[in-house]
């Protein structure tokens, strides 16, 4: 009989540092410290943890190529271009150079910057346009993405599945959050309400679901996060969701469809409960996907008491330890290797 595997993928959002996230952040433009100084940081921190198969863990980084950028610094691709060197040593590592862009806009009114969620076809445009920057600093490269903020819908999906990405790990199931009107200009947009705690792959007709019968499907595979279904820990997180939307729908939600989620800096005791799902799981599947991911500010010293590079290591520590007490195999994958292993 075959040992029952644990494939870990773990993303990261590589964003500039956020202003009172970190101390003494620059307003006038964006600063990269918890990516040049907390990637390093990992990569030596976690060496020790070792696979069922001696491999350290391995990452892929969803670096920035998009508007935003290209405001900032005059291309899309002008953070890849400065910083080649830094992230082919971590190709070179075992790592992945992946893609991370933000549907970012300013606002000259409010002069803060908003996610764009109601002009599919700048959206569409945008992405096109950062592909083929990324592209030219990296030819081959961002087979994975992770949008930023999580968002996507038809047509973003679409778009990605059309310039040839292969895995989009985006997915939060069964999470959504969405704006009261149209005239709001926010960030942290995005519905997932529809997707399964597994990878899949879309009906073109609805990203955020798995294809029945004979519906077309995405050639793009969604691999969302993993998630807990605990039900205390999904009405903790409804009233998180019901206190920042202002919307007390989500707590009757969170009790109809519990989910829970936290990425891989979060507090031990906070992100047990995603690691104690895997028990469940293992039950029904002989493989399971346990995607997460972080943010490379939460890596060094942080204005935060939730997220730190320490977290990062005993998270590690303890998904192999569950899977010791489980008998299954743990593998450190990237995310451009999930579709082989889901095939």
């Amino acid at each position: 009989m075959n040992k029952k595997r644990i494939y870990i993928v773990i993303g990261c959002d590589t964003d500039p540092d956020r202003v009172n996230f970190l101390p003494n952040v620059p307003t006038e433009t964006l600063g990269w410290s918890g990516m040049l100084e907390g990637i390093p940081l990992t990569k030596e921190k976690v060496e020790d943890i070792k696979d069922s198969q001696g491999n350290s863990p391995v990452f892929s980084w969803c670096l920035r190529a998009d508007h935003q950028i290209k405001e900032y610094y005059g291309n899309y691709n002008s953070i890849l271009e400065l910083h080649k060197p830094f992230f082919l040593e971590l190709e070179n590592s075992g790592d992945e150079i992946a893609w991370h862009p933000h549907f970012f806009k300013f606002d000259e009114q409010t002069q803060k910057w908003y996610q764009e969620f109601k002009n599919i076809k700048w959206q569409k445009s945008m992405l096109k346009n950062a592909h083929a920057e990324f592209l030219s600093t990296f030819p081959g490269r961002a087979k994975s993405v992770r949008m930023g903020w999580d968002y996507h819908n038809n047509d973003t999906f679409s778009t990605l599945n059309d310039l040839g990405v292969d895995i989009d790990f985006s997915g939060i199931p069964s999470l959504f959050i969405h704006p009261k009107n149209d005239s709001i200009k926010s960030v942290n947009f995005f519905d997932w309400s529809l997707s399964p705690n597994h990878p899949y792959y879309p009906a073109t007709s609805d990203y955020r679901r798995e294809a029945v019968g004979d519906e077309r499907t995405f050639k793009m595979l969604e691999a969302p996060n993993f998630i807990s279904q605990s039900l205390l820990w999904s009405l903790i997180s409804g009233l998180v969701f019901a206190k920042k939307m202002k919307d007390v729908s989500q707590i009757f939600r969170a009790l109809k469809k519990p989910v829970y989620w936290i990425g891989i800096t979060g507090k031990t005791n906070l992100f047990a409960p995603i690691v104690n799902q895997i028990e469940g799981d293992l039950k029904k599947k002989d493989n399971i996907f346990f995607i997460t991911y972080f943010h490379p500010d939460e890596l060094i010293e942080n204005n935060s008491s939730l997220y730190s590079l320490q977290y990062l290591y005993d998270n590690l520590k303890l998904l192999k330890a569950k899977a010791n007490q489980l008998g299954a195999d743990i593998h450190f994958i990237k995310a451009s290797e999930i579709k082989t292993k889901f095939m």
